[in-house]
């Protein structure tokens, strides 16, 4: 869509380590307990998973279903919001968070706004909701919701969102997710206006990470939980890790 990156990516660096769904390895994940407990450990940017209930309601939440992080089965389309109130997020996690719940996404914004701290949205590619659905309702709660003075990013495996969304804001600041890097990456990165490139560090190697830099994106990397990977990972250009222990690793 454009070959030309935007200069609000220069902005993202407000933190080199990002925690990943909140602090993850001490509370429960994708709930507002893990985003308070990062900014106890002085974690200045988190990432967190949006998701879509049957009635449209966004909330943080990495799985198509209720099963592995809460008290109930079945899949996020089949509740709505006031199911939410029933719902225990914490308990999996340890009997110190039960009763946490799922938040949606206007509360984890209201409370990243009060803390100032960072987000990596990533925007989950849900079974039974199509792209188009995915940004209509997204877009207009970030539009209208996000008031914290650190950046938002948005990430998705799925790049056609990430395409559309494009389309709906011309200066948002985005991300393509992947997993093993595609041959064609500089094409999408172009084509999105993206001004970052997100993947797991398990696959990434040096010449891949002097040509993402050299093209002048930055690079994300995820899930790095130990420390002394972690500096090597720096040692090869990565501007930011994304980890589970974000408190147990050090800056660049």
């Amino acid at each position: 869509m454009t070959n030309k990156k935007i200069d609000m990516g220069k902005t993202i660096q407000a933190s080199a380590i990002i925690g990943h769904r909140g602090l993850s390895a001490l509370s429960p994940e994708n709930t507002l307990a893990a985003i308070k407990v990062a900014h106890l450990h002085k974690i200045d940017w988190i990432e967190v998973d949006a998701s879509i209930l049957g009635d449209g309601t966004i909330v943080l939440c990495h799985d198509d279903t209720l099963n592995r992080c809460s008290d109930r089965q079945g899949s996020l389309l089949s509740i709505n919001q006031q199911d939410l109130l029933t719902i225990d997020a914490g308990s999996w996690f340890s009997d110190t968070f039960k009763g946490e719940p799922i938040p949606t996404l206007i509360e984890a914004f209201v409370l990243l706004s009060e803390l100032n701290i960072g987000l990596n949205l990533e925007l989950k590619a849900q079974q039974g909701v199509t792209p188009h659905t995915t940004v209509n309702l997204i877009y207009p709660l970030i539009k209208n919701h996000w008031k914290s003075n650190k950046p938002l990013l948005i990430s998705s495996f799925d790049h056609e969102i990430l395409r559309l969304y494009r389309q709906r804001d011309p200066q948002q600041l985005l991300g393509p997710l992947y997993e093993i890097i595609e041959e064609n990456w500089h094409t999408t990165m172009q084509e999105l206006g993206a001004v970052s490139l997100h993947c797991d560090w398990q696959h990434l190697t040096l010449p891949l990470a002097i040509a993402i830099k050299t093209a002048g994106y930055q690079l994300f990397i995820y899930t790095c939980n130990d420390p002394d990977i972690a500096k090597k990972l720096w040692h090869m250009g990565v501007d930011s890790i994304i980890s589970d222990v974000p408190h147990l690793l050090s800056p660049r």
